[in-house]
């Protein structure tokens, strides 16, 4: 269910809330959403082999039972493309294969990427900065958190 205001225009990131992390995706219109996902459709995790697929997907299988929200956060930092090639950009990259690194390549890089041109994830600096030494796959879908110490 959306949270705190507007539905999402095309071209909005949207931003999932699954409790501890959050799940990022391109909302392109016709109620669908472009998303980086574990390979097996487990959204944002990242499968235990490490692989991942881009997927368009209607926005209430991408969202489930989860709130969401707009989050344009970067519009006043960083150049924004045009809705268009947001889109265009978005669906060209559907059902390519990626290598998923929580750190380095996730979802809410990807989805930054294809509004901003610019592969970042907010989330992912500050659970490095917090001393998060790394997420350890261990069998299918069960993660271990390692906390480093700084």
């Amino acid at each position: 269910m959306p949270l705190e205001g507007r539905k999402p225009k095309s071209g909005d990131l949207i931003e999932i809330d699954r409790g501890f992390y959050k799940h990022w995706g391109v909302y392109v219109g016709d109620d669908s959403v472009v998303h980086l996902t574990d390979v097996t459709g487990m959204s944002g995790l990242g499968s235990s082999n490490g692989q991942a697929v881009v997927k368009k997907q209607h926005i209430k299988r991408v969202v489930g039972n989860c709130n969401y929200w707009v989050n344009n956060k970067h519009d006043k930092t960083l150049h924004v493309y045009p809705v268009s090639r947001i889109i265009a950009r978005a669906n060209k990259r559907v059902g390519e294969k990626r290598t998923y690194q929580v750190f380095a390549d996730n979802c809410e890089h990807f989805a930054n990427e294809m509004r901003y041109n610019t592969a970042r994830s907010d989330q992912a600096d500050r659970a490095v900065g917090a001393g998060i030494g790394t997420l350890i796959a261990i069998g299918l879908g069960t993660l271990a958190l390692f906390i480093g110490h700084r």
